[in-house]
């Protein structure tokens, strides 16, 4: 995974200190002594080997010196604890994840005592069994292992990860907290292939949409708070051949929608958005 200067540095927070693996500052590593850093000699030799997390400070001195405005990174941790697996941000598992936390999940920043602080990424199930099959597709892509817990009438899966929430906060734009009001489609995504779109889509819709039988004619919806949001998602679609029209409000429910139920657009969404396969995503039948 390739990380800006800009990037790493916003990853600078308070609490432990992020740091991390990557071989591009380990070679780099060879023109300093341990001297330069007050650090261990054996510190010093570890992170030559790319075998224990650099620090930050000690990584951005080096970009900084060497004029490196991007680094490959292998791994992140906090403070040497667990690690969080470098990703391929252009992989359909990923794009669909980014579709699900947009959808029905957020990320949480909780502060806490003696300066410490939890940062997790909350998704929402109705169904356990597709609750665990994320658990999976999260562990997969990024190495992490997230507790399930049930809550009322749904399952929520709970990505503790203080590096991931800032690098989808700060890469991908994705809101802490609340996010009706600033949520966007992610510049990825709006750049992306036709693959990448797709996987996207079916994500949002997995978590904010159904479809449904209405006067024995089956309709599509999807449904959101935000609709320069659903306006974006509408745009989407129609680059992938899913004409929707414009969003209309449901005053009953705050919220903003996105239904048909012409046959024809019924049928290209289930073809080209219920259909498509995503190796290590789940299977969902929508109702």
């Amino acid at each position: 995974m390739e990380l800006t200067k800009k990037i790493l540095v916003d990853l600078k927070d308070s609490g432990k200190e992020v740091c991390i693996y990557s071989d591009d500052i380990s070679k780099n590593l060879i023109d300093y002594g341990s001297n330069d850093f007050n650090f261990s000699r054996t510190s010093y030799y570890f992170w030559t080997k790319n075998q224990r997390p650099i620090p930050m400070g000690v990584v951005l001195k080096i970009m900084d010196e060497k004029k490196l405005n991007s680094i490959f990174v292998d791994f992140l941790s906090m403070g040497g604890g667990n690690k969080m697996s470098s990703f391929n941000e252009m992989g359909l598992n990923f794009c669909y994840l980014l579709g699900l936390i947009l959808g029905d999940g957020c990320m949480i920043h909780r502060k806490r005592d003696n300066n410490r602080n939890s940062y997790s990424i909350n998704i929402c199930f109705r169904i356990e069994e597709k609750a665990n099959k994320i658990k999976l597709l999260v562990k997969n892509l990024f190495g992490i292992d997230s507790p399930i817990y049930p809550a009322r009438g749904c399952y929520v899966l709970a990505t503790f990860s203080k590096p991931l929430v800032l690098i989808l906060n700060r890469k991908y734009d994705i809101p802490i907290g609340l996010k009706y009001n600033s949520i966007c489609v992610p510049k990825l995504i709006l750049n992306g292939d036709k693959d990448m779109k797709i996987s996207f889509l079916k994500g949002v819709f997995e978590s904010d949409g159904n479809i449904y039988l209405h006067k024995k004619n089956k309709c599509v919806q999807l449904r959101q708070k935000s609709n320069s949001f659903l306006e974006e998602i509408k745009n989407l679609f129609h680059e992938v051949g899913i004409y929707f029209r414009n969003p209309y409000y449901d005053k009953a429910n705050n919220s903003w929608l996105l239904w048909s139920s012409k046959r024809s657009l019924v049928d290209t969404f289930i073809n080209e958005i219920i259909d498509f396969k995503i190796e290590g995503a789940p299977i969902v039948q929508s109702g």
